[in-house]
């Protein structure tokens, strides 16, 4: 079982559709960080396991589910310290696609989340639209 979470600018209004549309006609590569601040739970690769299990999922800006073993837009750990799932820590993970269609992310799905003890929070870097 999973949660998805969303999120909306300050004002609780989702950005407007034209704006990004204008970006994507422009760039050729796109490219966000997702940071996940844990405790006591695995982000996206866990040690105990030596698996990605309970890796989190996300949902792309066209609706498409990015995961650990997305081929098309890959997503690499630049920082995994909730591997091990002990104390607080984070995870960094970072997309870079050349499908831009896919930035900025709307949503994260939990997968490592009920337990006792566990907590989490995140933090959505902006996108990065160029070439």
């Amino acid at each position: 079982m999973h949660w998805w979470f969303s999120y909306v600018d300050v004002d609780g209004n989702p950005v407007l559709v034209t704006q990004l549309t204008f970006l994507r006609l422009l760039s050729a590569v796109a490219r966000q960080n997702f940071t996940l601040l844990c405790q006591n739970m695995a982000a996206w690769y866990e040690a105990d396991t030596s698996s990605h299990m309970k890796a989190l999922h996300f949902r792309a800006f066209n609706d498409v589910e990015l995961m650990h073993n997305s081929t098309e837009t890959p997503i690499h750990a630049l920082y995994d310290g909730c591997q091990v799932r002990k104390g607080q820590e984070r995870t960094v993970l970072q997309v870079v696609t050349q499908h831009v269609e896919h930035l900025p992310l709307v949503d994260v799905a939990v997968q490592d989340f009920g337990d006792t003890n566990q907590k989490f929070g995140f933090e959505l870097g902006p996108v990065c639209f160029s070439g």
